[in-house]
């Protein structure tokens, strides 16, 4: 069974910022799906299509364009970017997990039941699976703190989570 998950905007320019970003999200899934809106805000200013970035960052084999077949009509929804309406959406009609970085974004897919994490909890997960070994786990979330990604507060949490 393939190992998929969508993300939004946010968590794939973390990967970008990540010493071997893309390397370490490899460990963990086969495949991320993006929204054709997420994949243009990716791009936008510094690609003139997509396929130049996927290939500029070489993920165009990791990442998958997911259609979206239409964006729900929750609440809070409103309040949220194309991009962001477009991976909640596709993530809850897939039943797939969602990378999501942004508070309010975070608090629609809870109300839908969604599965969400940020860069920093796949961190975690990734060393609780044994695929990173601690020390790497905590230079990564060093790296996620020093780069202005989380804030301190997650950065302890968080790195109580790698003893």
């Amino acid at each position: 069974m393939a190992r998929l998950i969508v993300s939004n905007t946010g968590p794939i320019i973390t990967l970008e910022k990540l010493s071997d970003g893309f390397d370490f999200i490899r460990k963990l899934y086969d495949s991320v799906l993006l929204p054709t809106e997420v994949l243009r805000e990716l791009a936008e200013g510094t690609h003139l299509v997509h396929s130049t970035y996927l290939r500029s960052y070489k993920i165009d084999d990791l990442v998958q364009v997911g259609r979206v077949t239409r964006i729900l009509d929750v609440p809070g929804m409103n309040k949220l970017d194309k991009g962001e309406q477009e991976a909640i959406s596709l993530a809850y009609d897939l039943s797939l997990p969602l990378l999501i970085e942004e508070t309010v974004g975070r608090q629609v897919a809870l109300s839908l039941g969604l599965s969400i994490s940020g860069i920093a909890g796949q961190i975690i997960k990734a060393y609780k699976e044994k695929l990173i070994e601690r020390a790497t786990a905590y230079s990564m979330l060093q790296e996620l703190l020093s780069s202005g990604r989380i804030n301190r507060k997650i950065f302890d949490s968080l790195r109580n989570e790698l003893q």
